[in-house]
């Protein structure tokens, strides 16, 4: 029986993702909270903010406030995002008619930063989030955008030689078969196989988008996928 093979790419390939187009009209969207107790952070007190739930006190003094991922964001067994991380952000879609474009130019978290960092467990590339839409916060796009352009990212020889079990070798490298396999255009097809196995492969079919918990280490937030 023939050898398989696995193909890798001589240069890194990232493609750039957009907004997705969602037309729903703007209103709450349900709130889900992560496993884990946020930091606090001394801020004065948040504006009304579409994607956050509106602070319990009024009086304008500075007191601990807990950061808070946006709500389309948030980890949860039902996220209000259906999304699956080895595609373009493009193909992003909800359930929730409350959701609107506008959204994901709202910041990514509050109070926003202009830069944070995402870890997927078992992965050892962090995935650094940069403030694009106006150079101030990070937004809820520019999670999603980052999160596709790093997992887009080609795997070289040695990270697949490095896994540390050959069944998992194996369901890493079927996960780049199936990831290719699926394009039914045959130059579309070609052209996927040639670009060789990416990061996204080393999920092994784990490409779920289910949000973002914290984590115990300040600005570092970790995805959950299933």
């Amino acid at each position: 029986m023939p050898a398989k093979h696995v193909r890798f790419a001589s240069v890194s390939t990232a493609y750039p993702a957009g907004v997705p187009s969602l037309s729903h009209s703007v209103s709450s969207v349900p709130s889900s909270s992560g496993p884990h107790t946020p930091p606090f952070y001394t801020s004065k007190l948040p504006a009304s903010h579409h994607g956050y739930s509106r602070p319990k006190h009024t009086r304008s003094q500075s007191y601990p406030i807990p950061i808070r991922v946006h709500n389309l964001l948030a980890y949860s067994h039902h996220p209000p995002i259906n999304y699956d991380v080895s595609l373009s952000t493009s193909t992003i879609t909800t359930s929730y008619r409350a959701i609107s474009t506008n959204s994901f130019s709202e910041p990514a978290v509050y109070p926003p930063v202009s830069s944070l960092v995402i870890q997927i467990s078992h992965l050892a590339w962090p995935i650094s989030v940069q403030a694009s839409f106006n150079g101030q916060y990070v937004t809820v796009n520019d999670v999603f955008s980052a999160v596709h352009r790093s997992l887009r990212t080609n795997a070289t020889s040695s990270e697949y030689r490095a896994i540390p079990s050959k069944k998992d070798a194996e369901k890493v490298r079927m996960a780049y078969e199936m990831r290719y396999r699926r394009l039914r255009e045959r130059h579309a097809y070609e052209a996927e196989k040639q670009q060789g196995m990416k990061r996204v492969d080393f999920l092994k079919g784990h490409t779920r988008f289910m949000g973002l918990s914290t984590s115990s280490h300040t600005g570092v937030w970790v995805l959950h996928l299933s």
